[in-house]
């Protein structure tokens, strides 16, 4: 198994197409059975880092599981790529074999944060009274 966050993928892949190491680098992507690649959407991907992550699903297609996640729905990946033909041929490829597993739940990072805290509610409380 291997794990990345998609902006450090991208920048990597970009890197090693500057050192012409970019084959190198695909074939070392595409051997692990399992590869994460973590928070897509969370920014919108140029032409040349869209085709890297083109590239990439189309090697691993159907070799190897890729393990996605995203804060967006798939009909939102069109503002997330430059080329809607571009976005539409990943997510064929993608959702080919997938099970696509729907997280509708609070963030767990702000769970904390998001409950009332103790002082809070005695603040609430006093303000009743």
């Amino acid at each position: 198994m291997l794990f990345y966050s998609v902006a450090d993928l991208l920048d990597q892949l970009t890197h090693d197409a500057r050192s012409d190491r970019l084959a190198q680098r695909m074939q070392t992507l595409c051997r692990p059975q399992i590869l994460v690649l973590d928070e897509m959407g969370y920014f919108s991907l140029d032409k040349r880092a869209a085709q890297f992550l083109f590239q990439l699903v189309s090697r691993r297609y159907q070799r190897g599981s890729i393990i996605l996640t995203s804060n967006k729905s798939y009909n939102e990946w069109a503002d997330i790529f430059p080329d809607h033909v571009l976005a539409s041929a990943i997510l064929d490829r993608l959702l080919h074999h997938a099970t696509t597993v729907n997280i509708r739940a609070n963030s767990y990072r702000l769970k904390d944060k998001l409950r009332p805290s103790a002082s809070s509610e005695n603040a609430t409380k006093n303000k009743e009274k």
